[in-house]
């Protein structure tokens, strides 16, 4: 999957893109929710992704690309036998 198809599929979840920051990184907010999608993403070598709750700081790895009040449940632990 290309970049333009993963922040296609990043914003159709509901997240906000912010671009400017790096070529390198895909950025999607969502309040204090963020999920961070680096350049090895799009090009096939690797399909995690991390969810970060900046006001917790909390971090966690996922595999999909979810709306954003399911990513943040999981990344808070709220929801801890969710696989994603």
């Amino acid at each position: 999957m290309d970049r333009a198809a993963l922040e296609r599929e990043v914003a159709s979840a509901g997240w906000v893109i912010e671009s400017g920051y790096s070529e390198n990184l895909i950025i999607g907010n969502a309040g204090d929710l963020c999920i961070l999608l680096p350049e090895r993403s799009w090009q096939g070598a690797d399909t995690e992704y991390e969810l970060y709750d900046v006001e917790k700081n909390v971090a966690c790895w996922v595999r999909a690309i979810h709306n954003t009040l399911l990513c943040g449940e999981v990344a808070t632990g709220a929801r801890p036998d969710t696989r994603c």
